[in-house]
């Protein structure tokens, strides 16, 4: 039987009213939010943050104050951005061979005075036993299948290092920003209880690599490395405010709020589900970035090598975009600087959203017919070597309608 619309629509409209009745309290606890950015003493909550003893949420550490906002800077006369984004297809136990895909799409655009745009994808097939696993190198009978979040965080890996080579075969003389899609840390691996050779391997020994090749790049060119996250669901800089209202020295959540419900606790008021995009889409102008700020995650601190992740808001014309790069960008006012104004720029180029991602996701995706295709790929690929194939009666029902 398919969807019962009727019933999910009546589900939907209590939903629904539900929201309404919430968008009162909701917008009262913003206006409290924006006066704690108003009143926010940087001092004092880094002597909070650093003598905090168990926190149930995550804080950053505030390179600057919250309630400061920077205006776009000019934009290069000549520049690039480099843009890559990726798709996959995951091993399926129902199809006659263990494999998995990966396509890379790649987006290079030069403006100025010698326009130019590039764009390709790089589909990448694994199907040795040595690919289809992580193994401990340690001990040998531990390992683990890349499928899933594994394979979505092999997929990250292979986009930062195809993204640096794009950029090396951008002019060196040009100012080029390298940009991806979503987080710079790579949360499909936090809190999963994966072994530590599995983030050893994809963290360490692959995405802090990328980064290294990025930050090698700008000793003799001028390279900013950056992500961008649309429709950020972060909440950080509105849990650092929620710390400003503890009334504890030593916040200890819990010692002191283990046992108080949700919503009556002393950091609720004025913050409890607001995120982040909230407070800034009332604080910043179009074009405007906020503050930068330092993320806490403890992947980021156990295995990036010290490429600290930083980010940013950006208000981008139709949201407030998420703008994440690595220390050393941040140390260096004109990469930062880049990224703020190409950022804004591709934003502008774009329906809200940096074209260059957009035309790497349309050389990215993977369509469902793709899919099909490329099981009967398969398939005909083993038939004609003679080798048997042998699919699920699961996935041969999938393809027939018997009523």
């Amino acid at each position: 039987m398919s969807l019962d619309l009727g019933n999910t629509a009546l589900q939907i409209d209590k939903m629904a009213l539900l929201l309404k009745s919430r968008q009162g309290d909701r917008a009262s606890r913003l206006q409290d939010a924006l006066r704690s950015v108003d009143a926010f003493d940087a001092g004092e909550y880094e002597r909070k943050r650093q003598a905090s003893i168990s926190l149930h949420w995550p804080v950053p550490e505030m390179l600057d104050s919250p309630q400061e906002t920077y205006g776009a800077p000019p934009i290069p006369e000549d520049f690039c951005v480099v843009a890559a984004d990726g798709s996959h297809i995951d091993v399926d136990r129902h199809t006659p061979a263990r494999c998995f895909l990966v396509n890379i799409g790649i987006s290079a655009l030069t403006y100025g005075s010698r326009p130019d745009a590039n764009l390709f994808s790089r589909p990448r097939l694994y199907a040795t036993d040595d690919e289809l696993a992580l193994r401990d190198p340690l001990a040998s009978y531990n390992e683990q299948s890349i499928e899933g979040a594994v394979l979505g965080a092999k997929r990250m890996v292979d986009e930062a290092f195809a993204l640096v080579e794009a950029v090396r075969d951008t002019p060196p003389d040009t100012p080029t920003l390298a940009l991806m899609d979503g987080s710079l840390i790579m949360l499909g691996l936090v809190g999963q209880g994966f072994r530590d050779f599995v983030v050893r391997e994809l963290v360490e020994e692959g995405f802090v690599q990328a980064l290294d090749q990025f930050r090698e790049l700008t000793r003799t060119r001028t390279v900013a490395a950056a992500s961008y996250i649309s429709l950020p669901r972060s909440a950080e800089v509105v849990n650092a405010l929620r710390l400003t209202l503890c009334p504890y020295d030593e916040p200890d959540c819990p010692r002191y709020c283990g046992t108080i419900p949700a919503g009556v606790r002393p950091c609720d008021a004025g913050a409890m589900g607001l995120m982040d995009r909230e407070v800034f889409l009332e604080l910043l102008e179009p074009g405007e970035r906020s503050a930068v700020f330092s993320s806490s995650s403890g992947l980021v601190r156990d295995h990036y090598q010290g490429h600290d992740i930083h980010f940013y808001y950006i208000h981008a014309g139709n949201e407030i975009g998420r703008v994440e790069v690595p220390s050393w960008v941040t140390e260096d006012e004109g990469l930062l600087s880049l990224t703020h104004s190409l950022i804004v720029d591709q934003c502008r180029r774009g329906p809200g959203y940096p074209i260059a991602l957009m035309e790497s996701h349309e050389q990215a995706v993977v369509t469902g017919s793709d899919r099909r295709y490329f099981a009967e790929l398969v398939e005909g690929a083993l038939s004609d070597n003679q080798i048997p194939v042998y699919a699920s009666e699961k996935s041969f029902s999938k393809r027939v309608r018997w009523l």
